[in-house]
This record gives C-alpha cells, sequence and structure tokens, in this order.
C-alpha cells in the first residue's frame, strides 16, 4: 500500500484527533496493537504528559487548550491546510517526560461522503 511506503509517521484522524488509520511507520513508532490504538486520541496513544492531566484524556486539560497538533487538525476540519507547523510535544517515554520538537501538517480530504484529516508528524522517530 502506498500509505505505508511513506518513512514518516501519518495518520487518518477525525476533528477530535481519534486516530481511525495509520501507516507503518506511525505503527513503528507507537509499537501498540492497532487494537489500542484505532478510535483513541492521538495524545492518549503518542504518551502526550498532559493527556494524563484529566481523567478524560487528551483534549481535555486546560494545557489542550495550547496543543499546536490538536489547533492543526481543528483548521484541517474547517478546510484550512496546516503545513510544517513547528510544535513541541512533552511525551512519557520510559517513564520519564521529555520533550520533542517536531513539525504538524495537516490536510483535509473526503472520502465517500465522509470528512478526515490527513495528519503528518515529522521529527518523531519511527
Amino acid at each position: 500500500m502506498l500509505f505505508d511506503v511513506m518513512p514518516i509517521p501519518v495518520f487518518v484522524v477525525d476533528e477530535d484527533v481519534s486516530i481511525l488509520d495509520y501507516n507503518a511507520a506511525a505503527g513503528r513508532l507507537m509499537g501498540k496493537d492497532r487494537r489500542l490504538v484505532i478510535q483513541r486520541r492521538g495524545g492518549e496513544v503518542l504518551n502526550c504528559a498532559n493527556s494524563k492531566d484529566a481523567p478524560e484524556g487528551c483534549g481535555r486539560t486546560l494545557a489542550c487548550r495550547r496543543c499546536v497538533l490538536r489547533k492543526s487538525v481543528r483548521a484541517a476540519a474547517r478546510g484550512r491546510r496546516v503545513v510544517r507547523q513547528a510544535a513541541r510535544m512533552e511525551l512519557i517515554t520510559k517513564g520519564k517526560r521529555a520533550k520533542v520538537d517536531l513539525r504538524v501538517s495537516c490536510q483535509p480530504f473526503t472520502y465517500g461522503r465522509r470528512s478526515f484529516i490527513l495528519l503528518v508528524l515529522e521529527g518523531l522517530n519511527a
């Protein structure tokens, strides 16, 4: 599949950043069973430190209001293309918090009668 030959993590998400599909590079990055990823929000799956700050998880904390990834996806949901927007995420890796700089690109698209967002994360190594 063409989607899987792309060397950087690519996700298909909805407006709430719930993951609907992803490519092989994203799968290697997450290292999780597909059943633990699909229909879960991106921050939860990527281990965003802020997603742990509210029982409801990703998108429901005060820090989520400033999240570039979330803002970019919402902009794409409104029809705006976002290209290589600088972002910094604080991830939990091996029990420790680490700041990661990355570039976020989002592109809205329609498949059938449904709208989706293609989310590309550059700088997260898969």
